[in-house]
């Protein structure tokens, strides 16, 4: 893990929800749009690729991909009470393995930076 980067996920994630977002991409109805987003949310670090970030733009670039790839109300929504939740790590893990096991995802890495 980059340096410093779990500190900087609540960042990244209020600097998404400043960027303006795409709502549409509501296939399949809002469950599956959240439960995709979900799974956007859970492996944004990788798909990003910020994981390989080593020049300290590790957090715009997550937030760049999340405000592009998160398309749904619901997923934003999250976006916007996990940023809530600042670095208060337990809640953060409990609210993410919430939603995870609530939309019986496999797992998230995410969940793993609030260890």
């Amino acid at each position: 893990m980059v340096c410093g980067m779990t500190s900087r996920i609540g960042l990244l994630l209020a600097l998404a929800l400043a960027l303006p977002a795409c709502q549409s991409g509501r296939e399949g109805g809002a469950g599956n749009a959240f439960r995709a987003d979900l799974e956007k949310i859970c492996n944004a670090k990788q798909l990003s690729g910020a994981d390989q970030e080593t020049g300290g733009q590790a957090t715009y670039l997550l937030a760049q991909w999340l405000n592009t790839n998160v398309t749904s109300t619901e997923g934003h929504a999250f976006l916007v009470e996990f940023a809530k939740l600042g670095q208060d790590k337990p809640a953060r893990r409990k609210k993410l393995e919430g939603a995870v096991a609530q939309l019986g995802l496999a797992g998230c890495p995410l969940v793993d930076d609030w260890r």
